[in-house]
């Protein structure tokens, strides 16, 4: 073959990739599974598209399917924690428990601590879970993602009072009744795929699994050859999901865009779905408390693009002097220090920050004293969450709670 034909060639593998991955950006995942096998059957040897493809099984429900692609993917690569644990997820979604158990240790030393603990968890080693997250929730840096892990962890592990608790240091109050309530119709799934659907967005496909053509095996294996069709199963259905706000409890806030995005409307697309209130179907103020793991493990949308305007230099802020008792917490910590630290990067990241007063509230719980940081200034309820809405716009996290022991502090950066 001349290099000009090979060029051509490549351009058009490459072709069947972008549109598989576009078309998973626009929740047609019946197009992108198409799309994905005829890249993969154009580029067998590459672990890149196969895990592509096993992408675009899983957003279809295709959980066999989704395993035997990111199998593949991870024989021409091992090393990619993505791929591990959405092949150990899809395998949890099989009842392949033992299998995925295997697969996490075997890879434990690169998988992030916060969703290998809750894989385990998912896997029925809750109690190993528990162990792993409640030394993840007490490192440096770590965020609401972890405890949340960690809340429900307890609570499959049976531990409902514990997983109360921690749930709250990121709730707030009128909130933590109704996620417990969720994470406990969770507690006894009625079939394997039960929680990590509700978890992820991901419904089961209605026609069954026919696993992958036999065309697209890799080098022979049989991982690839078309497996008998599944019984189509019932329809995942989880109550009606609360807010759940992503503040940051030890650790500095990380910008996190799929928590922080507008609540997506109901479509057949991972963290889209109604069937996935208790992952991600919630308000804009409120991400969802596994929005992070749902993005690792799952395909997920792609974000919208901001749109940049050129503007003149500003003068200072003014102060807000607004009396309401509303507050938007923007981080909580480890320590008085750290919270000084974070203000400093915090108001110097969003500007806007600035004309409001930094409030710290300390909090002692079960896990040791933490601080939290938010701000107050506000002219009314309403306010307060129209600020932490354009703070949320620009990538910072935050939600909008009453006063509960906020004192003014002066911080260095001020």
């Amino acid at each position: 073959m001349s290099r000009s034909a090979q060029v051509s060639k490549g351009k058009a593998n490459m072709a069947y990739a972008l549109r598989a991955q576009m078309a998973i950006d626009s929740n047609d995942y019946a197009s992108a599974v198409g799309l994905a096998e005829s890249a993969v059957e154009a580029s067998p040897q590459d672990a890149n598209v196969r895990g592509l493809l096993g992408n675009a099984y899983f957003g279809a429900g295709r959980f066999a399917s989704a395993e035997a692609a990111y199998g593949d993917s991870l024989s021409l690569a091992a090393m990619q924690p993505s791929v591990i644990l959405k092949r150990a997820l899809v395998q949890i979604a099989q009842g392949k428990n033992d299998e995925a158990i295997s697969l996490l240790q075997q890879s434990q030393s690169i998988v992030d601590p916060a969703d290998y603990g809750l894989a385990l968890a998912l896997a029925g080693r809750s109690a190993d879970a528990v162990q792993i997250l409640d030394v993840a929730a007490r490192a440096n840096g770590a965020d609401a993602r972890v405890r949340q892990n960690l809340a429900l962890a307890l609570g499959l592990s049976g531990d409902w009072n514990n997983a109360r608790i921690v749930a709250s240091q990121d709730l707030p109050a009128d909130q933590v009744d109704a996620r417990v309530q969720q994470w406990m119709s969770l507690a006894k799934p009625a079939h394997a795929y039960d929680q990590v659907a509700a978890l992820t967005g991901v419904t089961p496909s209605v026609v069954g699994d026919p696993g992958q053509p036999v065309r697209l095996a890799l080098n022979g294996s049989s991982n690839t050859r078309v497996a008998q069709a599944a019984a189509a199963p019932a329809p995942v259905q989880v109550a009606e999901a609360a807010p759940v706000p992503n503040a940051p409890y030890y650790s500095t806030p990380v910008s996190q865009p799929d928590e922080l995005a507008p609540a997506p409307a109901p479509a057949p697309v991972v963290e889209q779905r109604e069937a996935i209130a208790v992952a991600a179907a919630v308000s804009p103020e409120a991400p969802a408390a596994f929005a992070m793991m749902s993005s690792n493990f799952a395909p997920k949308a792609k974000p919208a693009k901001a749109k940049k305007a050129a503007a003149p230099a500003r003068p200072a802020l003014a102060s807000a002097s607004g009396k309401s008792k509303a507050v938007v917490q923007i981080g909580a910590y480890s320590s008085e220090a750290r919270v000084s630290a974070a203000w400093a990067q915090l108001s110097k990241k969003y500007p806007g920050l600035r004309k409001y007063s930094p409030m710290v509230a300390r909090f002692d719980g079960p896990k040791g004293t933490v601080w939290r940081l938010s701000i107050r200034g506000f002219g009314s309820q309403s306010e307060a969450a129209s600020s932490c809405s354009a703070l949320r716009g620009k990538g910072g996290t935050c939600f909008v709670r009453g006063v509960a022991g906020d004192s003014p502090v002066q911080f260095a950066s001020r």
